[in-house]
This record gives C-alpha cells, structure tokens and sequence, in this order.
C-alpha cells in the first residue's frame, strides 16, 4: 500500500501545487470569516509539508543525479523548459521551506484580524516560490524565480512605493 502511495504522490508538480491552490481557496472567503481562511491556509502548508517525507524515502542518495525530474516545452522556440528535479542539497532545502512555512503561519494565528486573507495568500505563494526556486533546473526560470519571491510580501504595503523603494536597495545591497 505504501508503494502505491509513493508512486502517486511523489511527483514535483504536485508538491508545487498545493500551495498554489491552497493561496487560491481563501480569495472566494469573505474577510469576515477569518477561522476559515486560517485553517485553509494551515491545512494547505501541512498537506505541502507531507509531500517531502515520500520523497525522501524514494530518494536515491548514492547518485549524484537529480532525481524525480519531469520536464514540459514550455517556449520551444527559445528552448525554455519547465525542468524539474531534486538533488541532496534542494531536498534538504524543501524539506525545510515546508517545514518553516507552517510555523510561520502558526506564529501569526493572533495576528491575523484585518489582513488574514493577505497573509494565507502571500504565505503560500511565498512557498510556493520558493519550493520552485530549489526543484527547478532550467537556467531561466531558476534565476527568475528567486527574484519573486520577496514579492508577496509587497501585497497590502500601506505605503507600496517606500517598501518597493525599499526592496530594491535591499536586493541591490545583497547582489
């Protein structure tokens, strides 16, 4: 039975998608019911973080190869792939993105009362984001991503030009 599960539920895709509709199901909740936005966006990371740990049993240590890749033409014309897959180092990675974005949630449960849509939102794409950072393999995509991340957490900036203002110098300063 176990074998089954793992030959279902071991794809990268799906790891990468269940916080993307997990961040979609709160936008159709009003932001009056706040109980259910929590749990939604608490259930979503938890199902995500269920994902590594199958990876991990199948994953083969003894080769140096990225693993479980999956590949879709994306623009053939410029040779742009969807090109996933996992190492040693990006697992452990993975592993931990999934494993922080829970707590992260958790650590702002009382805080969420006027922007609690907001925050499951920018949370789970932020994972999201990130889970595709470390899986992907095509060379384009790998340096686009990293550079959205920090974008969820402009949504709801009261002040939106002195936090881009902001992000720019910060991202400028690290590079």
């Amino acid at each position: 039975m176990l074998e089954h599960f793992c030959e279902c539920y071991s794809d990268l895709s799906g790891l990468i998608l269940c916080p993307v509709l997990g961040s979609i199901t709160p936008l159709f909740i009003p932001n009056s019911r706040i109980r259910p936005i929590r749990l939604i966006g608490l259930c979503a990371s938890l199902i995500t973080f269920l994902y590594p740990p199958v990876l991990r049993i199948q994953f083969d240590p003894s080769t140096a190869k990225s693993q479980f890749v999956e590949s879709l033409r994306w623009l053939p014309y410029e040779n742009i792939n969807f090109y996933l897959g996992i190492d040693g180092i990006s697992l452990f990675f993975v592993i931990l993105t999934t494993f922080l974005i829970p707590i992260c949630i958790s650590v702002g449960w009382s805080g969420m009362r006027s922007y609690g849509k907001e925050y499951i939102t920018a949370s789970l794409i932020r994972e999201f984001l990130m889970i595709a950072v470390f899986c992907m393999l095509d060379l384009l995509l790998f340096y686009v991503l990293p550079e959205s991340v920090p974008i969820p957490m402009l949504c709801g900036a009261e002040h939106l030009l002195f936090a881009g203002i902001k992000l720019f110098l910060c991202r400028g300063l690290v590079q």
